[in-house]
Formats: C-alpha cells, sequence, structure tokens
C-alpha cells in the first residue's frame, strides 16, 4: 500500500495515524505531486487532519519526550528521499519500545539513521546562523537570501528573531520560494506569491531595492575581510571545510570571488 499526502508535516503524520489506525504495513508513504504510479501500486490518499497529527506526537510526546519530537519534525524537514518512511519507522520503534531509551539504542537502524540525519540538519542550522548577510532595502528592511541544503528556514527564525529583534527583517528560501517575515512583533512564513508583501527570489538581487548607503558597509565589510587575512597562511582546505563553496553565493565577503 502506497500512502499519499499533501506535503505538509501535518499531512505526513495523518498518513501515520491512518497506517496504525488501519494496521496497514506501508511499502511507501510520499507526496502525491512526486510520485510516479504503476498499474500494481495499491494507493490510499490520506487528507491531512489536525486532530489525528495531533494525537501521533502526543503518544510521541507521552514516551519519549519531546526530544523524539524534534527528532521526527528534523527528519521531515530534511526532505531526503525515503524520509517519510523513516518517521512512520521511528514512530513504530517509539511505540513498541514505550520509552525515550529507544533513542539511544544505535544497534537500531532506523534511530542510528535518524541520529545521522539530526546532526546534519543541526550543522546545516548552524551555518545558516553563520552565514545569513542581511542587506538593507530603501524602505528599512534588512532582507537575506539563502539555499541551504535542507529546508531549515523553520529551525533557524528563533535565533534571528532574539539577535535582531529591534529590526525588520526578511530571510528567503530561493529554492524553496518562501521565506521568514518579522516586522519587529511577531514572525510569519511568506511566499513569492504573498499579497502583502509581493517577494520574489528576483527582488533579493536587485540593486535598485537597496538602501542607498548599502554598497558602501559592503565595501566596508570586504575591505575588512581582506584585510583581517593573513596570505602567507592561508589553508584552503581548512577553510573549504569551515565555509563550503555552495554558500558563496550569497555571502558579501566572497562575491569577487563567487565565479573563480
Amino acid at each position: 500500500m502506497v500512502f499519499i499526502y499533501d506535503g505538509s508535516y501535518e499531512g505526513l503524520l495523518s498518513c501515520i495515524f491512518t497506517i496504525f489506525k488501519n494496521r496497514i504495513v506501508p511499502s511507501a508513504i510520499d507526496i502525491e505531486a512526486n510520485r510516479q504510479f504503476t498499474l500494481l501500486d495499491a494507493v490510499t490518499q490520506v487528507a491531512t487532519n489536525e486532530e489525528w497529527a495531533a494525537r501521533v506526537l502526543k503518544g510521541v510526546d507521552e514516551r519519549a519526550g519531546t526530544q523524539a519530537s524534534r527528532m521526527l519534525y528534523q527528519l521531515f524537514l530534511s526532505e531526503l528521499p525515503l524520509c517519510e518512511m523513516l518517521v512512520y519507522q521511528l514512530v513504530q520503534a517509539i511505540i513498541q519500545k514505550g520509552d525515550a531509551s529507544i533513542l539511544e539504542n544505535f544497534a537500531n537502524p532506523y534511530i542510528l539513521k535518524a541520529a545521522q540525519i539530526e546532526k546534519m540538519i543541526h550543522r546545516e542550522v548552524h551555518r545558516m546562523h553563520a552565514f545569513v548577510r542581511f542587506q538593507k532595502s530603501r524602505d528599512g528592511l534588512f532582507y537575506a537570501a539563502i539555499d541551504p541544503d535542507f529546508n531549515v528556514l523553520p529551525l533557524i527564525g528563533e535565533h534571528f528573531e532574539k539577535r535582531y529583534a529591534d529590526q525588520s527583517w526578511l530571510i528567503f528560501d530561493t529554492r524553496r520560494h518562501y521565506g521568514l517575515y518579522y516586522d519587529q512583533n511577531m514572525m510569519d512564513f511568506v511566499s513569492t506569491d504573498d499579497p502583502v508583501f509581493a517577494i520574489n527570489a528576483n527582488l533579493l538581487q536587485d540593486n535598485s531595492f537597496q538602501d542607498e548607503k548599502e554598497k558602501q558597509y559592503q565595501a566596508l565589510w570586504e575591505n575588512y575581510f581582506h584585510a583581517v587575512n593573513i596570505s602567507e597562511r592561508n589553508n584552503t582546505k581548512l577553510h573549504l571545510r569551515h565555509m563550503p563553496r555552495r554558500y558563496w553565493k550569497y555571502l558579501t565577503e566572497k562575491q569577487g570571488l563567487y565565479k573563480r
């Protein structure tokens, strides 16, 4: 049986609820738009039900605590192939064991894989904290473009809300075409077709949108970056390990080097 959902986290949890309720062993769980069906597939499409999703999370929390719930959400945000099945398998392992000790049982292949992915997600979140570069617009909005390997935008908002609480800002994921907007009062997700903000990825690269002094600030930062560098002690291998080249296209200090 192949279970199909709408791509939301609540939709995935609704699938898992249906699977346990009907005691069916799924062969796959996938987003409808991504699935190429065959004549042999037995397909069940599950509509998103927030009550069902909440019951799944409640059952996980009661057995393994909020750590397990965070791990499930991060597995979903990884967008890796078969991540939906791994979420289901992890929920199944938690329910069978009945307590948080299952999360430390790395002899279980599902727990081991989930822990490895969680570590990758944490690394990506840390890099987003370090590599986001804001630019100031003419209307005072600070905006930044990102292109992370994983869908970590929902995980980084709290960090920037605390750090830039007195500024309005937007962080836009150019790969997934949605952003996180903060207006000094609350955060909210926005998309390219949002009628209120009319945001799109091209706008973030439009120089006419920048504040008049933004280029000066960028030049100062580039000069500082190169001034503190000691060319005789360059270690390119180490540098790329801490600042992979795929992040350079949105780093102010790397714009002159990105095309090399």
